[in-house]
């Protein structure tokens, strides 16, 4: 391996650098969504069951016993309750764009990682390439066409290096923004029912 990085020259250790980067910040992300795990669900309907039993704040002691960012924003919007559903809104809206900015953190760093690898074993490429060119040039009649075979395919492994780190840091991007997108949505749904069971039990 390390002959391999030392032939592909410092276009290998830029991807290397970029691979090293990219794993921390899957691990991180790993570890973020392990720890806010939570059947959302199930908490909102715990929420629903305490709001009819007991009242918002019965539904607020639900809420604290639970973890994530779903719970956050239904308790910050079950305190705007005797408020009215207009700032419960805004309170979901403000909440939930806070969630999603945590939720996103780190994401952009992951895609910008899948998207300059391929290219920094691109550069790799030409610039092996050029020297390749630039021998035979030197060389004239006299082209041995192993050591040009050989300047070829350690040209070409920057660009197989940057697509073995773009293709999986890509896979994770979308696995962690397709979380994202479930939270979101999760989010203005919670936001929704607890606005209507808050006009429902208005107009009761």
């Amino acid at each position: 391996m390390l002959e391999l990085l030392l032939k592909g020259g410092w276009v290998m250790w830029a991807i290397l650098a970029t691979s090293v980067v990219a794993l921390a910040l899957v691990v991180e992300r790993c570890i973020y969504f392990w720890r806010i795990r939570e059947d959302d669900v199930a908490m909102i309907r715990d929420v629903e069951r305490a709001i009819d039993n007991g009242g918002p704040q019965q539904a607020i002691d639900v809420c604290r016993s639970r973890r994530g960012p779903i719970r956050a924003i239904v308790e910050a919007c079950l305190g705007e309750w005797s408020r009215g559903c207009e700032r419960m809104e805004d309170t979901v809206n403000f909440e939930g764009n806070r969630a999603i900015d945590g939720l996103e953190k780190h994401l952009r760093g992951l895609a910008i990682v899948a998207q300059a690898a391929p290219l920094l074993g691109l550069l790799g490429t030409v610039l092996g390439m050029i020297k390749t060119f630039m021998k035979i040039e030197e060389l004239t009649t006299e082209v041995n066409v192993g050591a040009l075979a050989g300047g070829i395919w350690e040209a070409l492994l920057t660009t197989a290096f940057g697509l073995c780190v773009a293709v999986p840091v890509l896979f994770a991007y979308h696995f962690f923004d397709s979380r994202v997108n479930r939270y979101a949505s999760l989010i203005r749904d919670t936001g929704e029912r607890l606005v209507a069971l808050r006009r429902t039990m208005k107009q009761s």
